[in-house]
């Protein structure tokens, strides 16, 4: 089981944040995993507001690997988040 000092990282997490989160793609990429789906359902647990940032990562994620992909102002403007997110 994941050790809670892990699951605290994502307190202030939001979608773009879970988008660029290396273990959050592995879950979505792996939604089979045991670890990683008691992992992410004890996240939801601590912190119930990260439920729809999760949801909304994970249809981002999954509508590109379906190659559905963002058209390209929606994938200009995730990108826009991600970077300001990364240099706060």
């Amino acid at each position: 089981m994941a050790r809670l000092d892990n699951i605290l990282k994502y307190e202030f997490f939001h979608a773009e944040d879970f988008i660029s989160d290396t273990f959050f793609l592995e879950w979505v990429t792996s939604p089979s995993n045991r670890e990683y789906s008691a992992f992410w359902n004890k996240l939801v647990e601590i912190y119930p507001d990260k439920c729809i940032e999760i949801e909304i990562a994970k249809d981002i994620l999954l509508n590109n690997y379906q190659g559905q992909g963002l058209n390209p102002l929606e994938e200009e403007e995730l990108w826009r988040k991600i970077n300001k997110s990364l240099l706060s």
